[in-house]
């Protein structure tokens, strides 16, 4: 762990005691969000939403497909605006066992230091989207979500060039 997300703080976040902000950066890359459809022109996302609570936990869907962690931001914005956190793929799993996974490493130390301080400091105010796929388009959708947009809680980003070209082939 670095410094940012170390294990006193990462203890601190499971608590719910947060002693000071991080800034946490999105890196919105308008070119490929603009791409997207040309270049997954077989996938057809059906984006669903719940609050990121225990309770919601029946609503997910047994089924292959994609999900993001965002936070809304709250007043004095509007209810509809909403920051994507984290974006990930459910396959060869499913995203009810993602969804379960979540609230697991939630409570866990030596959990992914970025999600579990996610997973507490936005805890009023996360939700989880998802988008069931057949599990032939999961891995290059997940891909190309994340070069649309480069979550602050993602560790790993794929490389735009390398994919983004290969979707075109």
């Amino acid at each position: 762990m670095n410094d940012l997300y170390d294990f006193a703080t990462q203890k601190d976040a499971i608590a719910g005691c947060f002693s000071r902000d991080y800034e946490l950066n999105l890196n919105w890359l308008p070119e490929y969000v603009d791409e997207f459809s040309t270049v997954m022109n077989r996938v057809t996302l059906k984006w669903q939403k719940c609050k990121f609570v225990s309770a919601s936990e029946v609503m997910i869907p047994d089924n292959h497909g994609v999900y993001c962690f965002s936070t809304q931001l709250g007043y004095p914005f509007p209810e509809e605006i909403h920051i994507p956190l984290y974006i990930g793929k459910a396959a060869p799993g499913y995203l009810s066992e993602r969804f379960q996974s979540y609230l697991t490493e939630k409570q866990m130390i030596k959990g992914r230091a970025k999600l579990v301080f996610m997973l507490n400091k936005y805890r009023n105010n996360l939700f989880f989207w998802w988008a069931e796929l057949p599990r032939i388009y999961v891995d290059a959708v997940e891909e190309h979500l994340l070069m649309c947009c480069q979550p602050p809680c993602n560790e790993k980003i794929p490389s735009r060039q390398r994919l983004w070209a290969k979707a075109f082939d």
